[in-house]
């Protein structure tokens, strides 16, 4: 995703939490402050890349859908399989009196948790994992650390403006 100019939203730290029968799950208070702050507590959940689901607060993701995902050609096939991955899987929700979250079956299941909620901050936006799924990744994030450090500027997203790209 590309980011842009997000203020200073920052979602850091890392948490377990259990979603209760009803499929709540109360967020932590810092990442509250941080979305009652950025859109009145309003936020967007869709499925990650890495069987987790991703967490933004609702202005965030307004910037991504228009920086990024309505930017994407329609009449190309790649486009619109990559935008519906989050249009089809979206919901967007409210933090309830309590701080809690409704979590979807369909997300639940993309992500495998039934449970334990492993939350993690990932500066714009935070994400919600099975315990299995985290560990699962966590260790290939250790094992490619090196590897990506050393080839990460290659990754970078760059402003294109006279990159002649």
């Amino acid at each position: 995703m590309k980011w842009g100019k997000m203020g200073k939203i920052r979602f850091r730290g890392f948490f377990k939490h259990m979603i209760d029968d009803r499929k709540r799950l109360a967020i932590p208070s810092q990442f509250r402050a941080v979305l009652n702050h950025e859109s009145g507590g309003k936020l967007i959940l869709t499925p990650g890349y890495d069987q987790e689901i991703s967490v933004y607060a609702l202005k965030t993701w307004e910037e991504i859908e228009k920086s990024e995902l309505l930017t994407l050609s329609m009449d190309r096939l790649q486009s619109r399989r990559y935008r519906r991955h989050f249009s089809f899987g979206i919901k967007e929700d409210h933090l309830d009196a309590q701080g809690r979250i409704l979590i979807p079956d369909f997300l639940l299941e993309h992500s495998g948790i039934n449970k334990e909620v492993v939350i993690v901050g990932e500066i714009d936006y935070f994400t919600l994992w099975s315990p299995e799924n985290y560990e699962k990744f966590g260790r290939e994030v250790e094992k490619f650390y090196l590897e990506d450090a050393e080839s990460i500027e290659t990754l970078r997203r760059r402003n294109h403006e006279g990159a002649g790209h």
